[in-house]
């Protein structure tokens, strides 16, 4: 019986060493194909090129920033972009090889939104034209990186309050626009009218305006006090005094708003 156990042992042996020569062989059969669009600043984008082999079939899919193995022989890249598509044609792989394909010739769009965390919520993003009636060219998530034909577009963000816009955004070839938006958070002003250093709050009306503007943003009637929650930003404060002392109306200018501050103005009427 021992040398039947003793064959059967060599035979394993024989084929556990043949199929490790088998799967060198066949790691030696392909070659890498690299997609690199932009190094870094395009690396990790959502397109996914299609590898075309000689026959018409699809042989494999790749991102930018990554590789894909493939077989050796002559294929296409076909990438879609928005607004277009990036077409390679007489790529050859080589077995055990890498041949990198190097597009440069487009502009990446990416949002980054972040909360008090630094996490991205993943708002909603929508890129249309410039132009009436602003067609929609494209929407996807905050944090994504898209690859875009070169154009100018408007962006908008549908973070809270109210949503923010970038308008007539150049998206030029080999570069990356990168938006950013941090979570706002209101601050709070506090706006006291006095005469004689006496608060005369009961008796006027203040009207908060964009700086230099004349475009309402807020309003408080006579009260036990003016206290508004603004955006951050720059603004003027209207004063109308009904006391009938004093001037009749001030304007208090340049109040800068940070996000989350707290401040104080005091107005006189003398």
């Amino acid at each position: 019986m021992r040398p039947i156990r003793l064959l059967a042992a060599t035979t394993i042996a024989l084929l556990a060493a043949a199929s490790i020569v088998a799967t060198i062989a066949g790691a030696a059969e392909t070659g890498n194909l690299k997609l690199d669009v932009l190094g870094e600043d395009g690396a990790g984008a959502k397109n996914l090129a299609h590898v075309i082999a000689a026959d018409g079939k699809e042989a494999g899919q790749v991102t930018p920033g990554s590789s894909v193995a493939i077989p050796p022989g002559e294929y296409k890249l076909v990438m879609p972009i928005v607004g277009g598509q990036i077409v390679k044609d007489g790529v050859q792989i080589e077995a055990g090889r890498t041949h990198t394909v190097l597009i440069e010739n487009v502009a990446v769009l990416q949002v980054s939104v972040k909360d008090k965390t630094g996490a991205d919520p993943g708002f909603g993003v929508t890129v249309t034209t410039t132009d009436s009636p602003h067609a929609k060219v494209a929407s996807f998530i905050s944090g994504d990186k898209y690859l875009f034909a070169p154009s100018e577009v408007d962006v908008h963000v549908d973070a809270p309050p109210q949503g923010y816009d970038w308008h007539a955004l150049q998206l030029a070839p080999g570069h990356r626009a990168l938006l950013t938006l941090d979570e706002v958070v209101k601050a709070d002003l506090v706006v006291q009218t006095v005469m004689s250093k006496i608060p005369l709050d009961n008796s006027t009306r203040v009207v908060i305006l964009h700086a230099g503007t004349q475009t309402k943003v807020a309003e408080s009637d006579p009260g036990s006090e003016h206290r508004f929650k603004l955006d951050p930003g720059d603004y003027d404060a209207y004063v109308e005094n009904r006391s009938g002392k004093g001037k009749p109306y001030v304007t208090s200018a340049g109040i800068h708003l940070n996000s989350g501050a707290k401040v104080e103005r005091t107005v006189p009427l003398d």
